[in-house]
């Protein structure tokens, strides 16, 4: 492939070129040239107010295949993410089977490697993401497994946990776990509050994810190990993450898109596609995520990317699945979020930079003779999401009819291009 594109602003703080507009040549997926005018009988893509940085990646996406095609295979997988910006998706390993043995690991990589995105696997920690029987983790790490975790199933046991932290030590591995101390609300339906408390539901309270942070810290802490607490949602949590981290230890952490833009306050309609894992929190509380975002304690954010059965979702608020399929309007509700003096610069560090750096990858930094991994988007546009034009094979996501701020303009990967429609 041969592709130019013309004064496209450059945000990428790795760069040299950072906040620079320039042209960019690129020929067999690589940066040939990078300067203030190129002229060259190639394809040329122009489209005023376009920035482009290094592709953006998501961490702990659901994907239904191996074993569950049915709410999301890895072709529609790659198309949402393309449609919402991600070059690499980092997908979690609850598949059918488990992504817990060299074989799955095997599928997951000759089966995307033809797509546009390039798809990451984690391995599962246990057996079958049971909670109790570890995996081969040194024979998934061979294999390609970049991080290893339960996925949406939370390590509930502590003495798995550990052993796990110790075990990947031995290759500086990573664990990920989303803090959720099921057993304190099993039966919870939404954050526990004032809004639950009116509307008459069983609440998820606060103390069900930072007891698990407490704990998790304290093992990371004893083990010496490296751990990414996935999915935060609470403000309590964010003062003990503080301190580990000043202490020294190995810990990072992210938070879901939608935590950022919204509340439980959107429950009160019982709307089954806010019904979200972990659960949408107050007001006060998404203030508190944000502002950690923009100070750097909050390392970065992910699309929590959940699809499901669209029949798990047209039954009543009680019995409808947790989930909620989001690659596509991540970057939407990340700009909505952060309202209109939001950093574009953040933006890029919190989707591209420093998730990478947490999982030993390289950041595809805009460089000449560098490999063409680029996210093209217009922070002054908007988008309005048609159910027509959603790629994900589910459709469980509240914006959908609904217009936000910032648009996706197209991705670059693997010598291969996709762009939006302009129109």
């Amino acid at each position: 492939m041969q592709l130019l594109l013309k004064q496209v602003k450059i945000v990428d703080p790795t760069s040299s070129y950072h906040q620079q507009v320039k042209d960019i040549l690129i020929k067999n997926g690589k940066i040939e040239a990078i300067r203030n005018s190129i002229s060259n009988n190639v394809k040329t893509y122009k489209l005023a107010g376009a920035c482009v940085s290094p592709g953006w990646m998501d961490v702990g996406a659901l994907v239904g295949d191996p074993g569950y095609e049915h709410i999301e295979t890895l072709g529609t997988l790659s198309q949402a993410a393309a449609r919402g910006g991600f070059t690499t998706v980092a997908v979690l390993p609850n598949t059918q089977p488990a992504l817990h043995s060299k074989s799955e690991i095997d599928y997951i990589h000759r089966n995307s490697q033809a797509l546009i995105t390039s798809i990451l696997p984690m391995g599962s920690l246990t057996m079958s993401c049971d909670g109790q029987h570890m995996s081969e983790m040194i024979d998934l790490h061979r294999a390609g497994a970049i991080a290893f975790t339960d996925g949406k199933r939370s390590v509930q046991d502590a003495g798995v946990l550990l052993r796990a932290l110790e075990y990947v030590r031995s290759f500086d591995g990573i664990i990920v776990n989303q803090p959720q101390l099921r057993g304190v609300s099993p039966d919870g339906l939404m954050h526990e509050g004032e809004v639950s408390v009116s509307l008459g539901l069983p609440g998820l309270p606060d103390l069900m994810e930072v007891l698990m942070v407490k704990r998790d810290i304290d093992l990371t802490r004893y083990s010496g190990s490296r751990l990414h607490l996935l999915n935060i949602s609470s403000a309590e949590s964010l003062p003990v993450i503080a301190a580990a981290k000043a202490e020294g230890l190995s810990i990072s952490c992210s938070v879901p898109a939608l935590n950022l833009v919204a509340t439980d306050e959107q429950l009160t309609g019982f709307d089954p596609n806010y019904k979200v894992m972990p659960p949408l929190r107050s007001e006060q509380t998404r203030q508190r995520l944000i502002e950690a975002v923009r100070s750097g304690l909050i390392d970065f954010i992910v699309s929590n990317h959940r699809p499901v059965d669209i029949e798990a979702k047209m039954v009543e608020f009680a019995y409808a699945d947790f989930g909620i399929s989001s690659l596509e309007t991540t970057y939407g509700t990340v700009c909505r979020a952060l309202g209109p003096n939001r950093s574009q610069s953040q933006i890029v560090q919190r989707l591209a930079i420093n998730n990478r750096r947490i999982f030993n990858l390289q950041v595809p930094t805009i460089e000449r003779g560098r490999d063409a991994e680029m996210t093209l988007f217009d922070p002054d546009s908007s988008t309005l999401y048609d159910k027509k034009d959603f790629a994900s094979r589910s459709k469980n996501n509240p914006y959908l009819g609904k217009e936000l701020p910032g648009k996706v303009l197209g991705v670059i990967n693997k010598d291969k291009a996709q762009f939006q429609p302009t129109g």
